[in-house]
């Protein structure tokens, strides 16, 4: 019994002699090599890059405006961007003991901002509009006039149209880029807030650019405001972001060299979506994957 206790101790002893000799080795010669080779490698990240472009950028949408008709005391019955029916009462003018109601021309959002540009920008009249003068009107936004009271026939509301509204980006021509008719884009307003858009047209003279944009999605201040600086956000691309010079070939296809848990590198296809000023983005679901590393300077591999 005493022999077969001994027996195990000893083979017990040999297998734990073994497994440190083996831990001594991966940790002197294998753990280095890794080490030194990740200062090489780069982590393939994901990356959302849009082409976009800073714009002074102006609100045209469809306008109705609706005067008072006559002199007198104002009563509202509508809040401001509240959607209204055509022939819906709006106002009340009180002239000499007399109540006129005032109703809506049109459906649509009642909204009290008034700026005296609702016939001048609007979107039947683009193409008769000169970029250069566009570019150089004061800018100024409607203000709320909703008055207690108005002397003779004067605006006091207006209708803005619920279907579809516009956004002209007015681009210098040093810095204008091309848009194509029917291009998907997105405006970004300065709170935050983005709009999916169609490019519909443009004009230009020796000077500047205009870029009419429309929207479907509703904006609850774009009854408010007439000028913003925007961006417009030409493309989006989605991937996984590696090195520029990461990026080697194997005399058949572009690709990158990935690190292998015993410190090898594999050879891994991929394919190039667009370069960016952080790395190249390559396409994701491929052989390369999300937290991969990968070598930094490809023309460094050697067999």
């Amino acid at each position: 019994m005493e022999e077969k206790k001994k027996r195990r101790l000893l083979i017990l002893s040999i297998i734990i002699f073994v497994l440190v000799l083996a831990a001594m080795y991966v940790y002197l010669y294998i753990l280095p090599d890794i080490r030194d080779s990740r200062n090489e490698n780069a982590l393939v990240v994901y990356a959302r890059v849009e082409d976009q472009q800073k714009a002074d950028c102006i609100v045209i949408r469809e306008e109705t405006v609706v005067t008072s008709g006559s002199s007198g005391s104002v009563s509202y019955f509508v809040e401001e961007g509240v959607k209204t029916r055509k022939y819906s009462k709006v106002a009340d003018i009180y002239t000499g003991g007399q109540r006129n109601g005032i109703t809506a021309p049109v459906t649509g959002f009642v909204s009290y901002y008034l700026d005296g540009l609702e016939d001048v920008l609007a979107p039947e009249k683009f193409e008769e509009l000169v970029p250069t003068e566009i570019a150089e009107m004061e800018k100024k936004d409607p203000e709320s006039s909703k008055p207690d009271s108005v002397d003779g026939d004067r605006p006091i509301f207006k209708i803005v149209g619920s279907d579809v509204w516009y956004v002209t980006a007015v681009l210098p021509i040093a810095e204008k880029i091309e848009y194509t008719h029917g291009q998907s884009v997105e405006v970004e307003f300065p709170d935050g807030f983005r709009a999916a858009g169609t490019v519909e047209m443009s004009r230009e003279d020796e000077k500047y650019c205009l870029v009419l944009i429309s929207i479907k999605r509703y904006y609850e201040k774009c009854s408010q405001i007439r000028w913003f600086s925007g961006t417009v956000v030409s493309s989006v691309a989605e991937g996984l972001l590696v090195p520029e010079d990461s990026i080697g070939t194997n005399g058949e296809n572009n690709g990158v060299y990935v690190l292998e848990v015993d410190g090898t590198y594999v050879f891994r296809a991929v394919e190039i979506i667009k370069h960016t000023p952080d790395g190249i983005l390559i396409q994701d679901g491929g052989a390369v994957s999300l937290y991969d590393e990968v070598l930094k300077d490809a023309s460094r591999y050697q067999e």
